[in-house]
Order: C-alpha cells, then structure tokens, then sequence
C-alpha cells in the first residue's frame, strides 16, 4: 500500500489532490498538512512513497515552506513532487532540482499531468527502496553512450564521464529517449510525450537547454545534444 503526504495549505486544493490519489489509488494511505510545522514533524517520524507539496504554505514563516521541506527531505528517501502557483516557474524547477525534488508542476494543474507524475515516482520510490543504493558497491547501469549511466534507484541518477549530473525527473525521461536512439533524430513529437506540462517546443527547447546546461557544467566540452531543424533533436555518441 502506498503511503503519500500531501502538504498544501488550501484546503480546496488539498482536498482535490486528495480525491484524485484515492481515485485512482483506492486502497493508498494519504496524509494531509495544511502548514509546514505539522508535516515536517511527520516526515521526520514516517516513510512516504511520495510527498505532494506547495512552495507557499501560508504567511509569516510558512511562505516558503515548502523550501524547507525540500531541504529536510533531501537526505531522506522520499521522491518530492512540488506543485506551485508562484510566478517565474523555470526559476523554482532550478532551485528544487538543485535540491533534488522529484519535479515541479505549475498550477493550475492538468489532472492527467498530475497522474502521470505521481505514478511515476511511485514506481521510483518503489524500485529505489527494492534496489542497492547509490551509497553501495552497485555501479549505475551503462546506455549506448559509454560516457553516460543512468539509475533511477540511486540519488546519484545521472553521470557523465564519473561527474553527477543534476537534472529533473522531465529532463532525464527526455534524455533517456535522446540516448535510446542515439545518432538517430527523435522528433518534437516523440518528445514531448516526455513532458508533463506544457507540450509545445517551446518548453521543449528550455528543457534540451537546461541539459545541455547541466552537461556543460561537468564537462566544458559536451556537445552531444543538437538540434535537428524543423525535427527535432539527436543525441550523438
């Protein structure tokens, strides 16, 4: 059974949230927080498969509660789905992946986007706590590109050439489909199945961009993701 907090401080909100889990997890254990104090007490004392959480949980302390929640789950276990209403989205989706949440979805949102993330991190959640951790002697699995691993079971997720890679739950399910079929064109099409919110190519070209970004970082000589005019993109090994 499935264990899932969800901390928003609108009740409307947290009660939609709520319906949709138990609608299409009947039998999942959900609790709700509607401030930063009462959950982070309960984090601290359980294990959850999935925590659902706002950035802004009310005023005086709480306005950035949910940054604290990213902070203190970040040497937790648990997979950290936020979903926010807070203009400059791309600006929070860069400070939460830096804190390794699992994804953000920008509010108002999409009842499909919001399914399809939450089933996906409770697949991560469950494989991760089925595997050997990142701390253990397991080596990532290796892809068609010799330089890249990727697993999903580890807090590491993504290397390139031994140096982590920081990327979000969308950027990784993109990169994934890029090394699949290395050296071969992937469409925008294609691509966009990957993306939750906003499937257009414009939202598509911030994401390769943040990649591209990220790779950059380790390694100043990374050039293995290019567009493919009026296609889409490739990834070249």
């Amino acid at each position: 059974m499935y264990k899932i907090a969800i901390v928003e401080d609108d009740k409307s909100t947290n009660d939609t949230f709520l319906a949709l889990l138990k609608n299409h997890w009947p039998d999942c254990k959900v609790d709700q927080f509607f401030n930063f104090e009462s959950a982070n007490e309960a984090l601290t004392k359980n294990h959850y498969d999935l925590v659902i959480s706002d950035i802004d949980l009310g005023p005086g302390t709480d306005k950035y509660g949910g940054l604290k929640i990213a902070k203190s789950l970040h040497v937790r276990q648990s997979p950290l789905l936020i979903v926010s209403g807070l203009p400059q989205p791309e600006l929070h989706r860069e400070m939460f992946k830096a804190l390794d949440a699992w994804d953000y979805l920008q509010k108002p949102v999409n009842e499909s986007d919001f399914i399809n993330q939450v089933g996906r991190a409770i697949t991560f959640s469950q494989a991760r706590g089925q595997g050997p951790s990142s701390s253990g002697s397991f080596q990532a699995p290796t892809t068609p590109d010799p330089n890249l691993q990727i697993d999903l079971r580890s807090t590491t997720r993504v290397i390139w050439k031994g140096k982590r890679v920081n990327l979000s739950m969308t950027q990784i399910r993109l990169l994934q489909t890029l090394v699949e079929h290395a050296n071969q064109s992937v469409t925008f099409e294609t691509l966009f199945d990957q993306i939750d919110t906003g499937r257009n190519k414009e939202n598509l070209r911030v994401h390769i961009g943040s990649i591209k970004r990220e790779f950059s970082e380790s390694d100043s000589e990374f050039n293995s993701v290019k567009n493919v005019p009026m296609h889409g993109y490739i990834w070249n090994v």
